[in-house]
């Protein structure tokens, strides 16, 4: 931790003053529409596309907006509204949306797993909609929505896709040729064979079917130590989350090898993800950019029942630009149209017709114990720009009954029912 620590501290002192004016700016949209009456957002994202988008400058840890801090075993529900007891006789009414929450609990309860993790969150507020954890396994990991234990896998392409997009350097169109790297990435696989390499791909291709050798490809020719340090931190890696209950921070290590850089970025190792966070990512991507700090409680009243506090949705991060989000939420959709969660998602019966959905679906296993770790990320969007994003992991053994697709794809189709 001290070493991430120090690491982070030597990237921030090469933030520019452009770093310090987009945070600004992010503020000073913020107050101005509330004191026009206007959507913040709109005003915050025009922004963000007229300057060079820079990570924001502070690493510190951000204040809870509502000010309460509690548990998830703190949370009762009456009838279909999630509340939470506060010191004083205060109660913070919270955003947990009760069909939602219970189509979580019933995926992840369904078979005995060794464990896993949902989150769902409205992409524009930041409201937190579900959270469900299981852990049937040993050693017992409480909570396991909001920990960030398990590889981030092939998720992590989206985040070097990002950084791809955002530097700028390369043709999204151009195809790439490669011959191996399914399950594993050599050193070849990642410089390169022109004598061996004969099947080619684009970045969005890549993205969709999760082509390793690929990202690892263009990662090694394009981004540097620092590309990928700078491009985590937008995205809330390497960073303590503000939210009302404990989320682990989800750490990501980027060595000086480029080698073993590349691997990493494409999802082999070295970075760690939590579903809470994996909800967040998709979330940015889906929301033209903008990561919305996320939270609980829609509101507080007093021991007289008189509302002391209201939820304001605030942006948190700008994690790339609006231009650049689109762009990559295109790639995404390709995830479940044509790659990986194709299969899954292909069947939407019941659902809302003109829904796009989207995201990135990521797979790794441990020996010792075996366990397989199978994540989706993504976020659905219907005609009328209505937005959900989903974090989803499950871990497995060696016979396993449900994915993270799975848990992503039956809530989606709640949300998105007809």
């Amino acid at each position: 931790m001290r070493r991430m620590r120090r690491s982070t501290q030597k990237i921030w002192i090469k933030v520019t003053l452009a770093s310090l004016l987009t945070v600004a700016a992010v503020l000073a949209w913020s107050w101005l529409s509330d004191m026009r009456g206007t959507p913040f957002l709109a005003q915050t994202l025009a922004y963000a596309n007229e300057v060079a988008i820079a990570p924001p400058a502070a690493i510190a840890p951000i204040a809870v907006e509502s000010g309460v801090h509690f548990q998830p075993s703190d949370i009762v529900w009456e009838n279909d509204i999630a509340y939470v007891s506060l010191s004083k006789g205060r109660r913070a009414k919270l955003s947990l949306n009760r069909a939602l929450q219970n189509n979580l609990d019933a995926s992840l309860g369904a078979h005995t797993v060794p464990y896993g993790g949902a989150v769902v969150i409205d992409p524009k507020t930041g409201r937190v909609l579900a959270i469900s954890s299981v852990s049937n396994a040993n050693p017992k990991i409480d909570d396991y929505a909001m920990r960030a234990v398990a590889p981030s896998a092939s998720v992590f392409k989206l985040i070097s896709a990002a950084a791809l997009l955002e530097k700028g350097s390369i043709d999204t169109q151009a195809r790439v040729c490669y011959s191996g790297g399914q399950s594993m990435l050599s050193e070849s696989d990642v410089r390169g064979n022109p004598s061996t390499d004969k099947t080619c791909a684009n970045l969005e291709q890549a993205v969709a079917h999760s082509l390793n050798a690929v990202i690892a490809r263009l990662a090694y020719q394009h981004l540097s130590k620092e590309d990928l340090e700078a491009i985590s931190l937008r995205f809330a890696f390497n960073r303590e989350i503000p939210f009302e209950m404990d989320v682990d921070v989800s750490q990501a290590e980027f060595v000086d090898d480029d080698i073993e850089r590349a691997k990493t970025a494409a999802g082999f190792w070295h970075v760690n993800l939590s579903p809470m966070h994996g909800a967040m990512l998709a979330a940015a991507i889906v929301n033209q950019g903008v990561m919305m700090r996320p939270t609980l409680v829609d509101e507080i009243t007093d021991a007289n029942g008189t509302v002391i506090y209201t939820v304001k949705p605030q942006p948190w991060l700008v994690a790339m630009s609006a231009e650049n989000a689109q762009t990559l939420a295109r790639m995404g959709e390709s995830t479940t149209r044509e790659g990986t969660a194709r299969s899954v998602f292909s069947g939407r019966k019941g659902w809302k017709k003109g829904v796009r959905t989207g995201g990135k679906t990521g797979t790794l296993s441990n020996k010792r114990p075996f366990y397989t770790f199978n994540w989706y990320v993504g976020w659905g969007e219907d005609s009328h720009a209505d937005k959900l994003a989903v974090g989803a992991l499950v871990v497995n053994s060696e016979k396993w009954w449900i994915k993270g697709t799975h848990v992503a794809a039956r809530v989606m189709g709640v949300y998105f029912k007809d």
